[in-house]
C-alpha cells in the first residue's frame, strides 16, 4: 500500500499541472488582494480576507480537475493494467489514490492559509485587525479558520462524487466535465432547493442541502432554510463522502480493463 502511495505521489509531483496549480493559486490569490488593496469599494478588504482572497474557490476548481484525472487518465491511457497486473488488488489502487487526493487537497488549503495570512500582513496590516470581531462573535482569524474548515469537508463531499464518476468514464476529459457540469448546477438551484426544502422537508437530506455546511457554521440563522442543525449537516456530508467512496469502489472493482 506504502509503495502504491509513493507511486501516486511521483506520478503527481511529475505532472506539470501540479506546479503550474501551485503558481495559479498564489497568482489568482495575489491578484484579488491588490484588487482589494486598489479598489475597497468594489473588493471589500475584510470580505476578501474571510474568503482566503478566492483562495477556495480556486482549489474547488483545481482539485475538481485533479481528482477527475488521476482515476479516468489510467483507462484512457491503459496504465491501469500495469498496476492490477502486479500483486495490489483493485482497492489497494483506488484507496492509494483517494490519500494522495486528501494529502494534495490538503496542502492546497495550507498554501491558502498561508497566503492568506501573508497578504494581510503585506497589504492590508493597517487596515483591520485579525483580532477585529466579525460574523458569529469570533475573530476575523477564527473566522477564516471556522469557514475553511467547512470548506474542506464541502470540498470533499464534490471530489467523492467526482471519483465516483470518474470510476465511470474512460475518458479524463469527460469525468473533468461533468465535475464541473455538476458543481455548477449545484450552485445554480440551491436557492431553488431551499424553496422545495420548505415545501417536502424530507428533502433537507439531499447532498446538495450539506454544502450549505459552511453558510451555517459562519451564519447560525441558515438553519432556517437548511432545516438541519449543524452537526446533522456535518454528519450528512462525512455520510455521503463514504457513500460516494463506496459506490466508486464497487464500480472500480467490477470494471473492465
Amino acid at each position: 500500500m506504502l509503495t502504491l502511495i509513493h507511486q501516486e505521489t511521483f506520478k503527481l509531483l511529475r505532472k506539470k499541472s501540479t506546479y503550474f496549480a501551485t503558481i495559479l493559486l498564489a497568482g489568482l490569490m495575489i491578484l484579488f488582494a491588490v484588487l482589494a488593496k486598489l479598489h475597497p469599494k468594489y473588493f471589500s478588504p475584510v470580505g476578501m480576507f474571510n474568503n482566503n482572497f478566492s483562495g477556495t474557490l480556486w482549489i474547488t476548481f483545481l482539485m475538481i480537475a485533479a481528482c477527475g484525472a488521476i482515476v479516468a487518465m489510467e483507462f484512457q491511457y491503459g496504465t491501469v493494467k500495469e498496476l492490477l497486473y502486479r500483486k495490489y488488488n483493485r482497492g489497494q489502487v483506488l484507496m492509494s489514490k483517494w490519500l494522495v487526493m486528501f494529502a494534495y487537497s490538503l496542502y492546497l488549503y495550507i498554501l491558502a492559509f498561508v497566503l492568506t495570512i501573508i497578504l494581510k500582513v503585506s497589504l492590508f496590516n493597517n487596515t483591520f485587525a485579525f483580532s477585529k470581531i466579525g460574523a458569529g462573535g469570533h475573530t476575523l482569524i477564527e473566522n477564516v479558520g471556522i469557514t475553511m474548515s467547512g470548506q474542506f469537508i464541502g470540498l470533499w463531499l464534490i471530489l467523492s462524487l467526482v471519483l465516483l464518476l470518474a470510476t465511470m468514464f474512460k475518458s479524463a476529459t469527460v469525468a473533468v466535465s461533468v465535475g464541473f457540469i455538476g458543481y455548477f448546477a449545484s450552485s445554480v438551484i440551491a436557492n431553488l432547493m431551499f424553496t422545495l426544502i420548505a415545501k417536502w422537508e424530507w428533502l433537507k437530506w439531499n447532498p446538495i442541502n450539506m454544502l450549505s455546511l459552511t453558510d451555517q457554521i459562519t451564519d447560525s440563522t441558515y438553519k432556517t432554510f437548511t432545516r438541519l442543525s449543524t452537526d446533522q449537516l456535518l454528519l450528512g456530508n462525512v455520510g455521503y463522502v463514504i457513500v460516494f467512496l463506496f459506490l466508486g469502489y464497487l464500480i472500480f472493482r467490477k470494471r473492465n480493463v
